[in-house]
């Protein structure tokens, strides 16, 4: 590798013996911004406070932690590296070993001598360019998905109407997923929300929502063409199943999703659940949340019976909220849950005066508890307030 104005590759080399480490200091120093370390704890130690680094390289035969260990310990403080083993075993079991446990990229006999040290080294720094750049694309598109994913999943939601207040947020997760929203309007004073998730995620669950809206367009459509009153949720959710069935299962898909219907005028919500998290519905008469569970299985699940909708009666000041997995299952940094207990606790302290107020509070509860921006499934809310 040529000396170069740039600022050098980083590379971390790992052995126990420290007159080889100054031996390879004395030639690498030239194209390289080596760091080294007589252990693979202190190895460890190094990634942690004065990481990344583009190349680790371990000798495999040292006292307490062997270089298969550190290596393989390396991969979740240093999962972009490259690594690399440095031994003096001829064992094709440790290779292989190396090779599955630790992510080896090349597996070096030792001696092995600067030259083709170095050789080896410009060929793990020209692997870590090509991931990098194999990176950027899948950002790329990614980013350019999750554009094309608003467009097309989500429908704007009014944020008034007559004796009610909407608020509805999706923030996309790190990878493209398949939560799609709908809103519908048959009267002043009726409004369909619908709101779904594919299974699966990437582009295909998202290009399956986007079919998913198309279809439920024209299954509305074509029902209400055909009669003088509104279809109901069930009759439109059984047609959107019907004409979904064959190419859901085609595709080894399936969509857990809920239409309902607010009719402002005899204060009834008829609702259908297919599979989804339940809606959540606040009564201000009794200051309690309650669940509103289903009994169909999700779109693209063959149905042993037609698909069943349910009603009940709300009153003034009461909220519904409708969302997605990605809300109660969301996890921190750690590992731990945002959680049912979390979750209900933030529900019972918002204020519940304002469908807007009430959307940023709970998603700041979520973000201050998540603590990162990058989250493994969609975030997708709708609320509701009688008002």
């Amino acid at each position: 590798m040529k000396n170069s104005t740039t600022i050098k590759p980083r590379i971390l080399l790992v052995d126990d013996e420290p007159n080889i480490l100054a031996s390879y200091g004395r030639g690498l120093r030239r194209n390289w911004d080596l760091i080294t370390a007589v252990s693979g704890e202190e190895g460890l130690h190094e990634i942690r406070e004065n990481g990344p680094f583009t190349i680790i390289v371990a000798d495999f035969n040292m006292p307490r932690m062997d270089g298969i260990t550190f290596l393989a310990n390396s991969i979740n403080l240093a999962p972009e590296s490259i690594r690399m083993m440095l031994t003096g075993e001829g064992d094709f079991q440790i290779a292989t070993k190396a090779v599955n446990e630790g992510n080896i990229f090349r597996f070096m006999t030792k001696p092995c001598s600067l030259e083709n040290l170095e050789r080896s080294l410009a060929a793990g720094y020209r692997q870590y360019q090509l991931q990098q750049i194999e990176k950027e694309a899948r950002q790329q598109e990614i980013q350019i998905a999750g554009e094309i994913q608003q467009t097309l999943l989500f429908e704007e939601i009014p944020s008034e109407m007559q004796d009610a207040q909407l608020a509805s947020i999706s923030i996309p997760s790190q990878s493209v997923d398949g939560d799609f929203i709908d809103f519908f309007k048959f009267a002043p004073t009726k409004f369909d929300i619908v709101i779904g998730d594919v299974m699966g995620k990437g582009v295909h669950a998202a290009l399956v929502g986007a079919g998913a809206r198309n279809h439920l367009s024209r299954v509305i459509w074509n029902l209400s063409r055909r009669q003088s009153e509104d279809p109901t949720p069930a009759a439109i959710m059984q047609a959107l199943d019907n004409n979904m069935q064959e190419q859901l299962g085609q595709l080894g898909k399936f969509i857990t999703m809920v239409y309902a219907r607010f009719d402002l005028e005899q204060y009834t919500l008829n609702y259908v659940d297919a599979g989804h998290v339940p809606t959540l519905w606040y009564s201000k008469a009794n200051n309690e949340w309650k669940p509103l569970k289903g009994r169909n299985f999700p779109i693209g699940i063959p149905m042993a019976r037609a698909a069943e909708q349910f009603e009940i009666k709300f009153g003034y000041g009461d909220l519904f909220l409708f969302y997605s997995d990605g809300l109660s299952e969301g996890r921190d940094k750690h590992g731990w849950q945002y959680g049912d207990k979390r979750f209900m606790h933030a529900l019972r302290e918002l204020p519940k005066n304002s469908a807007q107020t009430f959307l940023r509070l709970l998603v700041n509860d979520f973000k201050s508890f998540i603590g990162h921006s990058n989250y493994a499934d969609d975030l997708t809310i709708v609320v509701v307030l009688i008002a």
